[in-house]
Formats: structure tokens, C-alpha cells, sequence
């Protein structure tokens, strides 16, 4: 049967697929839809709103796509057909009208409800292909068997093993659809690692710089995700205020799809406040927020270091004695926070860490950084000095071979003298001075729950300042270890799938510490076991930034970085065989048209293997194409990998056959470990189902006693019974009762605002941290005085592409001279998982549009070829004086562009953002048409973002760090 053949007797009406939607008011979002003839769309027009009986038979899945949610979904299966896909429909029980109960239903959303137009597009890849001329040329592909796919692809990778050695082989991030019984990137890590090892990074895209920069200031905290403390969402409801900064749960609901139900029951709650901080007005502060506070995109450390200057001239006089009513605690403070106030001789809860040498000199913590000049902590002999930071800050980040990068002499001010005062900051970030002092206020006289979840919040160039930011306002004002009282994550403890065992080379991980890491920068102690950094993360000592992995095929083995990495330069080798299965890897790169030459080029990288649902573009770069299945077609089990405990490990049950010759991960897996020789060993000699059942059944016993495997898959998901989901994160809540006998796993055992180990480890990894152009009026913890690129406290430093409200913004790179002069930032959007469903018709017509502004979707009868059809354009915000300045029209198709390349849109005129900056969310598809001299007609951000990793931690900076021009096409 062909594709066509089954999409018809797929087919299920428009107006039945919306009414299963309107749940979300999908249906009115949808509302006019039609092509420009204004006849029928893709999925046609009826007049009925029906939903039609469930004849078919129903099996329980998930499509475990990367929103990180996991949700439930039911597909309807007749005559060996998907039909259309449901939802979790029991019964709800809320915590307002549910009698007590807390079991809302864990609905799927329009990306996974949709996601049957993804099975059967036209233009699915059903078999494996060869790539038989230049790397992108998508003519050049040939179909090809499994058999000779299986064994060409073994026969090189073990020729690049045997010629160059295992280090050289990589798997790439990926996210696709999670089913992590056999999570394709971690089992094709699997696959190289039996081949004796390969090249590993840490980070991924979405939170490095949460993952870097959360075990310096909270420890590797064993309950949370990304090294950050996870309370409960249900916890809001023990607070006053929800502050929401940076996310976005109404339209990203990572966590969960039950999060914003849970945001809007607090806010029917009386008395209660939410409050969103964010650079546009999202949904979530359109329809869930009692406030919504507009911020500069990537201004809100000088915001928070306002709002901490408010609370300390509301705690002492201008000559040092006390308020009456102060709103800071300093014995508070310092029993809890290391590195807020001087400390010169401090006390440490984890008694191995000296406190000779972990110390925080006088003029060197952050309340002296924010006070500056004025010396009222001083008088009040709480701070030994003031400020000892000077005015400005250099870049560690520039290409050393070329004498014209001018990040190589640029500065940028770091206001080490200047006074914090919300007058200040509401010229830089563009909010009042009167909303920061009341700010300033909740946070200190109210129960507060602070959400810094977004990841898009910290992907800038100087993303680490904002979060470490965030977290000391939390930790200062008491907002920790106590129900309603929270900073870090809203989640991550959810039922958690265990992965495949990935069987590592220890003896490559030996190796490369000793090439990536110093380790006698650390003066911390070392593990008397793992004779390892106790405080440093495991990661950092032997992984490169997951962002750099174009960088380490360019420069790997040369001694060279193009952003002066101090890790990349020193590996001896590089990638020369990359697998990517279940990912996007050129898409959802900054500047993707450099990486896209960068593995066009075959003696950078000699193998490419690619395993997908379509032709992406990655894909188009592969030299083999392998044809996947999707969630449907497959058997496994998927948890919430950022969920809460109502969203429990789901049975993913095979509901129909592969089409054409897709496989599963497992399969196509099992045949390349059986070519290279070795699949006894990588199977186990078990199935699926196996593998599965031995994963999930502790899963079971734990969280459901007395339920089996069998009933399980029948049921689709388990039911939460075991003890454990407590509502604040545990490790915070014993600290918070007794520091002394539950310290954190910091060198002080507290929170870190100063934060000596992570400066350490940054000199650990390669990196020069001595800028003798600038000097400080007094030492930092090891005795100097010299400028630094790497502070350990944080502070305001603006963004290398960013504006300030006032236009006093620094310009480093020139873009305004270039013409420049918007700032672009990028989001999560609703209609797609990062770049996943992106060519999903349904959904396009959601949202892209056509030259003439209209409902636009990709044909649907197109064969497998191009990666993105003309005609069919992103939509970019644009806030309506700059659109009437450009004599652009809603609708109008428009050109985003600057040095890395240019790209068509649509117009969307909207005053939900900020006047000179500009909106777009990430995924879109590239389709090269750079390299043809014409902007990009997908529409992909990362056309224009760098790949120019973030100061500290080396994270992606392609959210809110990137200027352009925009002009009507």
C-alpha cells in the first residue's frame, strides 16, 4: 500500500481533528483557515463538529518527543491503520474542585495529537539511501539495501577506528522521540563505546549553562535535574507570589501538560499572585499572569542587582546603623549564602575545605560589587571595603589566527564602581525603577516561588550572570527549604525510565582528563576514592561543550580553537565518523550555514550516518540515510524526564506495522553491532520487549506494588503509590533545618555566590584568565590584583549583540555601523518540539504563512527531495511603529539578515514586543539557499545566530544575542 493509500484511509476530517483540540482553544486559533483560493486546506472543510465513535482498536502510547513532557496518547488503529490519535479522557480531579484529589488528566497537545500526519507524509523516508555525489546535493541519494547499508556503514566506521582510533568516533545530540528503553543517541553511543570509546560532550543546547554553572552554586544536588533544586508544582500553592521568569508553561509546558492547569489554579486562589518576567508578552503572561514585567532580553542581572540594592538601603542607614525594619537578615545570609558579604575568614560547614584559602576578600563579594562606591556596608562593618571590580571586562572568546576578530581588543563595562540603584538598571533594562523597588519588596516580605526554568532564558553570551543572578535573589530573601518557598527548577522528579546501560572505555576517559583537564588549578579537596575534584563536576574534567562539536571537527588535533576553547585546542584528535540518529544537528546549531560547510567537507569529517523520519536539514548532509519508525510503530516505555509524579512511566505499545522499511532504533541498532561483529554482546541476546520489561519492572515494584508488566501495557501507565513526592526538594529542606548537619555539596557547604571553584575550573579546562589591561583596588581569593575574563561572583555584563533600553548599549562586534539594528530574539513555540513536526501540515497551518499572508503548509503530494517548499514562510514579530517606520503590513513577507546569512518571513505586527527588537521561534527548517545567493526560504534563527559559545560554561548563546536588518521582500 502506498503512502497516498494509507493517508486516505487515514483520513479523518478537519473539523473532527479540531474538535478534539479545542481543550487548548485550538479550534479558535484555527478559525479561517483556507488556502489563498479560499477553497479547501489540507484537512479540508467540513460542516459537521462531530466526534466520530471509537470503532478501532486503541493502543496505549507516547510519542516522547523532546517538550519533555511525556504525555498520554491513544492510538486508534482499523485494518492495520492509524486512524487518528486521542488522549488521556478519565475523569479530572484537581486541586480545586477535584474533592481533595490530585489527579488531573495528563492530556496530549496539538504536537502529539497531530502527530498522524507525521506518520503518513508524502515525503517520509522508507527506506535507506546512499549518497552518491557531494555531501547536500539530495539528487545524489540512491536507494540502497539494509544489508549493504549495515555493512558499508561497519566497514568505514571500523576503518576510521583502526586509522585514527575510537576517540574520532562521536553520536550527536539528539532528542527525536523518546523512547528510552533504546534512546537512539545514548544506544548509538552504546554502539561506539563497544568499539572502545569515543568523544563525549557535555551541556547539550537547551540548559548548558543551568548544568555548568548549577553545581557551583547549589552542589551536585543528587534530587534535582540539571543540578538545580526541584520543588513540586503542586508546592505553588503553599506561596504568596509565583514568579515566573524567563518560562513559558502556557506554551511550553515543559514538566508537564499539566503545568499550566496548575498555574491557573493558583492564580484562582485567593490572594495569591503570578508573576511573569520576560522580554515579550508570552501566553503565559497574556492569560495566566496578575502582572507581566517586560525586561530587556538579557538585561535581568542588572534588574536583580537593583532589586538587591533596594533591599540593602532598606536594611542600613546611609551611616551603617540598622533599619528599623530591615528587610535583609545578615546572620540570616551568612549562615546560608557564602560570598554575598566579604568574609575573609569565613566559616565552612564541610570542615575538609580550608578556610584560609576559601575566603571572600574584602571588597570582593557581591553586595560590595553592588553598592559600588557607597560605603554604608562598610560603616555598618558588614563588608571590609568597597567595590574592588573595575569599570570594564575583555573577551576570552576570539579566533587567535585571525588579527581582525575584534573581540580580540573589545571591552564591554562590567560597572564595577557604579551604584546598582533601580534608576540605573530601568535605563538599561527598560523597567521601571518604581516596579523594581516593589519587586524588591514581594521578594522579601512574602512567601515566594521563584520558576527560572526557561531555557531560553540563559542561551546568550553572558547567560551564566543571569542565572546565578536569580538564584542569590532567591537564596538571600529565605526562598528555599520551605513549602511555597522555592528557586531553581518547579520539577524534575518524575518517574524515571532507567537508560540502557551504555557500557563506557574507561581507559579513553582516563586519557582524556589528562588531555582536557589540569587538575592542579583545583585547590579544593579531591575524593579519596574516585581521586577526583569533590566539588567540581564530573563532566568538566573529561567532555567538551556540546556546542563546540562543529569546532572540534574543524580544529580537533590542531592545537587551534575558532573560539579560543581551551579544551577543544588541546584534544589530540578529532570527529571523524559522526552518527546522528533522532536529531537535527545543522538546524539547531548557531550559524548553520558555517557548520553546514564545515561537514560538507569530507576531510573534516569522513562519515556521516543519519537515521530520521524525513529529510531534514541534516539529513541532507548525511552520506547514509537510515529510515526510522516512529513512537507508533515500536515497542518501549517512556517516563517524564522533567515531569512531576503525575506523569508517570507510559507503555509504549508498536500500534502498527514499520512502513516501507523503517526500523526501529533497536533494530537498525542490533544490525550494525552484527556487522562490526559484535551484537551478541550489544543485544544481550534480548528483544525489545525484554529489554523493556527488565528497565520498567523495578519501575513497577517501586512506584506500583503489585501491578505486573503485562498489566502495565494494558493500563498504559502507572499509578503513583510509593512515598516519596515530597513537595520541597529534600537536599534543600535539610539544609535549610541545619546547614551544620546537612550542608550542601559546595566547598562551603552553603550556597556560592562567590564562587572560587568555578574560577578554578575554568583555568582547569585550558582557559587564560588573566586580562592585565584592567586592575583591581584589591585582591581576589588568590592574592592578585590582575583583570580577569572570568569573575566569581555575578554581575551585569551586556550581551555581545544585545540593546539596552536607553540605547547605551556597547557594540563590540559593529553591527549598528553594518545597519543592524535589531535585536532578534527566538523562543519555544507550542507547534513543534524544537525542530520535530516543523513539516507537520496540520500544524503549519497553524501558524506559516504564504507570500500573500495567508494560511500556508508544505504540499502534501511532495516526493522525498528538497528540504522546505517555496512559499511558505515563518512568522517573525514586530512591534507596530517599526513595522509603520518600514511600511511593513501584517502578512508581508519580509528578509531577516546580517554577516552569517539572511531569511525569508512573514510579518507578524503585534505590540506584545518591544519597539527596535524582533521575535521568531527556533526549529524552523534551513534549506541552504545561502549558498544560492537568496535568503533561506525555511526560516531557521540559527541562520542568523552565532556559534560563538557563552563566556563560563561554554553554552549556546542563540536565543537573545543576535542582531540583524529587516526589509520587505
Amino acid at each position: 500500500m502506498t503512502i497516498k493509500e494509507l493517508k486516505d484511509k487515514a483520513a479523518i476530517s478537519r473539523r473532527s481533528f479540531l474538535q478534539g483540540l479545542s481543550v487548548i482553544g485550538a479550534s479558535a486559533a484555527l478559525v479561517g483557515c483556507g488556502d489563498s483560493g479560499g477553497g479547501k486546506t489540507y484537512m479540508e472543510e467540513d460542516t459537521e463538529l462531530t466526534v466520530p465513535d471509537i470503532t478501532e482498536k486503541v493502543y496505549s502510547t507516547s510519542a516522547g518527543q523532546n517538550c519533555e513532557s511525556r504525555c498520554i496518547t491513544l492510538a486508534c488503529v482499523k485494518d492495520g491503520v492509524l486512524t487518528r490519535i486521542i488522549t488521556d479522557e478519565k475523569p479530572d480531579q484537581n486541586i480545586v474542585d477535584g474533592e481533595g484529589k490530585d489527579e488531573p488528566q495528563r492530556r496530549a497537545c496539538i504536537k502529539c495529537r497531530s502527530n498522524k500526519q507525521r506518520v503518513y507524509r508524502s515525503d517520509r523516508l522508507l527506506f535507506p539511501m546512499k549518497q552518491t555525489k557531494e555531501r547536500g546535493d539530495v539528487t545524489g541519494f540512491v536507494k540502497i539495501s539494509w544489508e549493504q547499508a549495515f555493512s558499508e556503514i561497519a566497514e568505514k566506521t571500523l576503518a576510521i577506528k583502526n586509522t585514527y582510533g575510537a576517540r574520532t568516533l562521536h553520536s550527536t545530540f539528539a532528542s527525536g522521540d523518546t523512547n528510552e528503553v533504546f534512546w537512539a543517541p545514548l544506544a548509538s553511543s552504546r554502539l561506539l563505546n563497544m568499539l572502545g570509546g569515543s568523544i563525549t560532550v557535555r551541556g547539550g543546547y537547551s540548559r548548558a549553562i543551568i548544568a555548568h554553572c548549577g553545581p557551583f552554586f547549589f552542589g551536585s544536588i543528587p534530587t534535582a535535574n540539571f543540578d538545580m533544586p526541584a520543588n513540586s508544582r503542586q508546592d505553588i500553592f503553599n506561596s504568596d507570589i509565583l514568579l515566573i521568569w524567563g518560562a513559558n508553561p502556557a506554551e511550553a509546558p515543559v514538566g508537564g501538560s499539566t503545568t499550566p492547569w496548575y498555574v491557573q489554579q493558583f492564580k484562582e486562589k485567593s490572594g495569591s499572585e503570578v508573576i511573569q518576567v520576560d522580554s515579550r508578552l508570552t501566553t503565559t503572561g497574556n492569560t495566566m499572569a496578575t502582572d507581566f514585567v517586560a525586561v530587556v532580553p538579557g538585561t535581568d542581572p542588572a534588574m536583580i542587582h537593583a532589586m538587591i540594592y533596594e533591599m540593602i538601603i532598606n536594611t542600613w542607614n546611609e551611616d551603617g546603623t540598622l533599619k528599623a525594619d530591615p528587610w535583609l537578615d545578615e546572620a540570616f545570609i551568612r549562615k546560608y549564602v557564602h560570598g554575598f558579604f566579604d568574609d575573609p575568614v569565613p566559616t565552612h560547614y564541610n570542615s575538609d575545605v580550608s578556610a584560609a584559602t576559601y575566603i571572600v576578600p574584602n571588597g570582593t563579594s557581591l553586595s560590595a560589587y553592588i553598592m559600588g562606591t557607597d560605603n554604608r556596608l562598610v560603616l555598618a562593618g558588614v563588608n571590609g571595603a568597597t567595590s574592588v571590580y573595575p569599570a570594564a571586562i575583555g573577551y576570552n572568546s576570539y579566533d587567535t589566527r585571525n588579527a581582525s576578530d575584534p573581540l580580540r581588543t573589545a571591552t564591554t563595562p562590567i560597572y564595577g564602581q557604579v551604584v546598582k540603584t533601580p534608576e540605573w538598571a530601568a535605563a538599561i533594562c527598560g523597567t521601571t525603577a518604581d516596579k523594581i523597588r516593589e519587586m524588591a519588596y514581594k521578594l522579601t516580605h512574602k512567601k515566594v516561588t521563584i520558576w527560572a526554568t526557561g531555557g531560553g532564558l540563559q542561551r546568550s553570551s553572558e547567560g551564566e550572570q543571569l542565572m546565578l543572578s536569580i538564584w542569590t535573589l532567591g537564596a538571600i530573601t529565605g526562598n528555599f527549604g520551605l513549602p511555597g518557598r522555592h528557586v531553581g527548577h518547579y520539577t524534575g522528579r518524575g518517574v524515571r525510565i532507567p537508560f540502557l546501560v551504555n557500557p563506557g572505555a574507561s581507559s579513553q576517559i582516563a586519557t582524556l582528563m589528562g588531555e582536557l583537564y589540569d587538575f592542579s588549578k583545583i585547590t579544593t579537596p579531591f575524593s579519596s576514592t574516585t581521586f577526583l575534584p569533590k566539588y567540581s563536576p564530573l563532566a568538566t574534567t573529561y567532555q567538551v561543550p556540546q556546542v563546540l562539536w562543529p569546532d572540534i571537527i574543524k580544529n580537533g588535533g590542531t592545537g587551534h580553537s575558532d573560539y579560543n576553547d581551551g579544551q577543544v585546542k588541546r584534544l589530540t584528535k578529532g570527529i571523524k565518523a559522526l552518527y546522528c540518529f533522532g536529531g537535527n544537528f545543522v538546524n539547531q546549531s548557531g550559524q548553520a550555514n558555517k557548520v553546514s560547510g564545515i561537514i560538507k567537507d569530507r576531510t573534516n569529517v569522513e562519515l556521516i550516518v543519519v537515521a530520521d523520519l524525513s529529510m531534514t536539514p541534516s539529513a541532507k548532509f548525511a552520506d547514509y540515510i537510515l529510515p526510522a519508525t516512529t513512537s507508533y510503530e515500536e515497542e518501549g516505555a517512556t517516563g517524564g524526564l522533567m515531569s512531576d509524579f503525575d506523569t508517570a512511566a507510559i507503555a509504549i505499545n508498536k500500534a502498527i506495522e514499520p512502513l516501507g522499511e523503517a526500523k526501529p532504533d533497536f533494530d537498525i541498532f542490533v544490525g550494525l553491532a552484527k556487522a562490526m561483529g559484535f551484537e551478541p554482546a550489544y543485544s544481550e541476546g534480548k528483544t525489545i520487549t525484554e529489554w523493556t520489561k527488565q528497565l520498567v519492572e523495578p519501575v513497577i515494584a517501586y512506584h506500583s506494588p503489585g501491578m505486573t508488566f503485562e498489566e502495565w501495557k494494558k493500563a498504559g501507565y502507572l499509578t503513583v503509590t510509593q512515598a516519596g513526592a515530597a513537595p520541597i526538594d529534600a537536599t534543600i529542606a535539610a539544609f535549610r533545618a541545619d546547614p551544620t548537619a546537612y550542608p550542601l555539596p559546595t566547598p562551603s557547604g552553603k550556597f556560592e555566590v562567590y564562587s572560587q571553584a568555578m574560577v578554578e575550573d575554568y583555568l582547569a579546562r585550558g582557559y587564560n584568565n588573566s586580562d592585565s589591561r584592567f586592575t583591581l583596588l584589591g585582591p581576589l581569593h588568590d592574592g592578585s590584583t590582575a583583570g580577569r575574563y572570568v569573575y566569581p561572583i555575578p554581575m551585569y555584563i551586556p550581551m555581545i549583540e544585545g540593546k539596552h533600553a536607553d540605547g547605551s548599549h556597547p557594540d563590540p562586534l559593529g553591527m549598528d555601523e553594518k545597519g543592524y539594528t535589531f535585536s532578534l530574539s527566538g523562543w519555544h513555540s507550542y507547534k513543534r518540539v524544537h525542530s520535530t513536526q516543523n513539516n507537520n501540515a496540520y500544524l503549519n497551518e497553524l501558524y506559516k504563512k504564504d507570500s500573500d499572508g495567508n494560511p500556508a503548509f508544505m504540499n502534501p503530494s511532495r516526493a522525498v527531495g528538497a528540504v522546505w517548499d517555496d512559499n511558505v514562510y515563518e512568522p517573525v514579530w514586530i512591534n507596530p511603529a517599526d513595522a509603520v517606520n518600514l511600511g511593513i503590513s501584517e502578512g508581508d513577507r519580509v528578509v531577516l539578515a546580517n554577516d552569517r546569512g539572511s531569511i525569508y518571513a512573514s510579518a507578524m505586527v503585534t505590540q506584545r514586543i518591544r519597539k527596535g527588537w524582533l521575535g521568531i521561534a527556533e526549529g524552523a527548517w534551513t534549506n541552504g539557499d545561502n549558498a544560492d545567493g537568496k535568503p533561506d526560504v525555511g526560516g531557521c534563527l540559527n541562520v542568523l545566530t552565532k556559534l560563538l559559545p557563552s563566556r563560563i560554561g561554554q553554552g549556546n548563546t542563540l536565543n537573545n544575542d543576535t542582531r540583524v536588518k529587516i526589509y520587505k521582500a
